[in-house]
C-alpha cells in the first residue's frame, strides 16, 4: 500500500506504569491523537502494553521459563481485559479527533510457536486500511502450541508488519529522545546517536548493554537489533521521544526533529 506509515506508541507514555491497577495516561493519549491528525495517508498505530500488559503478565509468570502452561493460560483473561481497555481508550481518542479508527487485536488471529510468530494473517488489516480506517493493533497475549500462551510485543508486531505490508515509514515513540551511547537515566550526559548506519551499528549495539532507553520488553540490545532489521525492509525508521509535544507531528510531516534515525 502506497505511503503506509506505522507509529508505535510506547507503553511508558500512554499508561501510568507505576500505578496499580493499570491506569491510562489520558492527557498523553489525547495530545498524541491531535498530533496524528497531521498525517494524511494510511496509518497503523501499534500500542505497547505498558502497565496494562506488563503487570498482569508478570503476575502470571510470563517471562519466567519455569512457569507451567496452565498458569500462563490462566493469565489470558486478565491480560486481554487490560489491553482491550487500553486500546479502546486510544480508539476513542482518535475517533474523537476525526481519525476513523478500528482495533484489531492479535489474540483473535495470531498463533505462536515457542514464543515466535507462526501465523499472522494480515487480510483484515489490509481491508481496514482500504476502508480508510486507521488500524490500531497492540501488544497482546496469544495462544502458543508449545508454551500454552506467550506474549507478542508491540515491537515484534512492528517488525513483522513492516515486512509483510511493505511499510514505508516506521516511527517508534518512547520516553527518551532516541538511542543513546549510554543509558540516559543513569548518565544524564549520555550522547544521543542521531543516525545509525552500517558504519556505527556494531559500536552502538556494543554500547547499549542493558539500557532501558527504549521502553520495550526485552532489553535495549535485543530491541536495537530488531530496529536495525526493520531498516532492511522500510525506507525510514526513527526512534523519538513521544513525551515531547510536536515531535510526532514533525516526523509525520516529514520535518526534522530530535530522534535517532536508522539508515542503510
Amino acid at each position: 500500500m502506497k505511503s503506509l506509515t506505522l507509529v508505535k506508541l510506547g507503553g511508558s507514555v500512554i499508561t501510568q506504569k507505576k500505578l496499580s491497577p493499570p491506569t491510562v495516561n489520558e492527557v498523553a493519549i489525547n495530545r498524541i491523537a491531535k498530533e496524528i491528525r497531521a498525517h494524511k495517508g494510511p496509518l497503523i498505530v501499534v500500542l505497547g502494553g505498558g502497565a496494562h500488559g506488563h503487570q498482569a503478565a508478570h503476575a502470571y509468570g510470563f517471562g519466567d521459563s519455569s512457569t507451567p502452561p496452565e498458569k500462563l493460560l490462566a493469565g489470558i483473561p486478565s491480560i486481554r481485559h487490560n489491553m482491550t481497555l487500553l486500546s479502546l481508550e486510544v480508539e476513542q481518542a482518535l475517533n474523537a479527533n476525526g481519525i476513523p479508527s478500528v482495533v484489531i487485536p492479535p489474540f483473535s488471529s495470531v498463533s505462536m510457536h515457542d514464543g515466535v510468530i507462526s501465523s499472522f494473517p494480515t487480510d483484515i488489516i489490509k481491508g481496514a486500511l482500504k476502508a480508510r480506517c486507521t488500524v490500531i493493533i497492540h501488544g497482546d497475549v496469544c495462544l502458543d502450541d508449545i508454551q500454552g500462551a506467550s506474549i507478542l510485543s508491540g515491537d515484534t508486531i512492528s517488525v513483522y508488519l513492516a515486512k509483510a505490508l511493505d511499510i514505508q515509514r516506521v516511527f517508534i515513540g518512547t520516553d527518551v529522545d532516541g538511542i543513546f551511547e549510554e543509558d540516559p537515566r543513569v548518565n544524564p550526559n549520555a550522547t544521543l546517536v542521531s543516525v545509525i548506519d552500517s558504519s556505527n551499528k556494531d559500536s552502538v549495539l556494543a554500547g547499549t548493554g542493558t539500557s532501558a532507553a527504549i521502553d520495550v520488553t526485552g532489553g535495549m540490545t535485543q530491541k536495537t537489533q530488531e530496529l536495525l532489521e526493520l531498516a532492511n525492509y522500510t525506507t525510514l525508521v526513527a526512534i523519538f521521544n513521544l513525551t515531547a509535544p510536536g515531535r510526532l507531528t514533525s516526523l509525520l510531516e516529514g520535518k526534522s526533529t530530535t530522534c535517532t534515525r536508522i539508515e542503510f
